[in-house]
């Protein structure tokens, strides 16, 4: 009996030491497996780029964008440039009194035309006219006077100074005649040149003053157009150049020839300022006549894109060409334009080929490829 209690004992004994070492195996695995992830993890991404290489390099390319080009070439261009204008009479005043007085008369019409000399309004000259023949009376007795102490000084009767006292009499009593005669011709406003009056401004029995407006006068057969030129388009005006200009409510456009080109550049705007003879036989324009004047620009061998070429930023004006199967974007700097063309002034050459259509699907340096070429204009 005491040698199978002693076996069994053994046999108990030995089974809990076999359990332990199974443990620390496991959690030997258990690390091994952990440490293989991680250097797993930290290898895979090296392994990814040479797969990624692998599949763009297998991946077809994209097609180069489509355009179409023009090829640059010197042509004639024409361009209209277009400036504010006035209309004015040749000759337009304000018509006033010299005197004051009251209104006697008035002899025209609003509105119409008169020659010139016509009377056209009197002004009360009652006491002038008193005041002239008290002058006439004076005059008449003075030259009498200044006759005889003539004949009395050349017989020795009177001096010298007496009779020059008569004479010198005599000639201020003329002048203030002339003076006289001259107020009384102002009591008599007269047109100074023919044209159309405007409208009346007083009325009879009022009294007037030389700062009272009485109508206006015009000459409406030829009118002027001045306007305001940029300086830069200074060789483009001279006498004998014929415009084009149209006015609000007037469906057809009228021309005028310069007359000629102010000498002297406004250098608060940098213009010049033109003035341009208008036949207006037909009256269809009146003074004052805002005028939409239109300068033709034409140049023989200017450098033209189309307008749908010009691409323009905050900061720069530029064009695409190509340039050996490549787009190339240049800045420019450009002139006049007309409704569909642009002046190139620099930045472009002959003979480049510019990029007329696909322009918003290209960038710089991008390969395009080119469906039509063709010359401008």
């Amino acid at each position: 009996m005491r040698k199978l209690k002693a076996v069994a004992h053994t046999a108990g004994n030995t089974s809990q030491p076999l359990t332990l070492n199974n443990k620390i195996a496991m959690k030997k695995l258990l690390l091994s497996a952990t440490a293989l992830a991680v250097l797993a993890a930290l290898a895979w991404p090296k392994l990814m780029p040479d797969q990624g290489k692998n599949t763009a390099a297998e991946r077809p390319a994209a097609p180069a964008p489509a355009v179409r080009t023009q090829r640059l070439e010197p042509r004639p261009f024409e361009s209209r440039l277009v400036f504010n204008g006035t209309l004015r009479a040749e000759q337009s005043i304000t018509l006033h009194s010299e005197l004051t007085g009251k209104v006697e008369a008035i002899d025209f019409r609003d509105g119409q035309d008169v020659a010139a000399g016509d009377l056209l309004v009197t002004i009360d000259d009652d006491e002038l006219q008193a005041a002239l023949s008290s002058v006439h009376e004076q005059l008449g007795f003075a030259t009498t006077n200044a006759e005889r102490l003539q004949n009395l000084f050349s017989t020795g009767s009177v001096t010298a100074n007496e009779r020059d006292d008569a004479v010198s009499q005599r000639d201020v009593l003329r002048a203030e005649l002339r003076r006289l005669q001259a107020r009384l011709d102002k009591a008599r406003i007269k047109a100074p040149f023919s044209g159309t009056l405007g409208l009346r401004q007083v009325s009879l029995g009022q009294l007037i003053e030389p700062n009272t407006a009485i109508t206006t006068l015009h000459t409406l057969d030829h009118l002027q157009v001045d306007f305001s030129v940029p300086e830069r388009y200074r060789a483009l005006v001279s006498a004998g150049t014929h415009l084009a200009f149209s006015v609000a409510g007037q469906a057809r456009d009228f021309e005028a020839v310069v007359r000629a080109v102010d000498p002297q550049v406004d250098v608060a705007t940098r213009t010049l300022t033109v003035r341009a003879d208008v036949d207006n036989s037909a009256r269809s324009l009146l003074p004052g006549n805002y005028a939409r004047v239109e300068l033709v620009n034409r140049q023989e061998d200017a450098l033209v894109v189309p307008s749908v070429a010009v691409l323009q930023s905050l900061d720069a004006i530029s064009v695409f060409t190509v340039e050996d199967g490549i787009a190339v974007r240049r800045q420019v700097e450009t002139g006049e334009r007309n409704q569909s063309s642009v002046e190139i002034l620099r930045g472009l050459e002959p003979g480049m080929e510019v990029i007329t259509s696909g322009i918003q699907s290209i960038r710089e340096g991008q390969p395009v490829q080119v469906l039509g070429r063709e010359s401008v204009g």
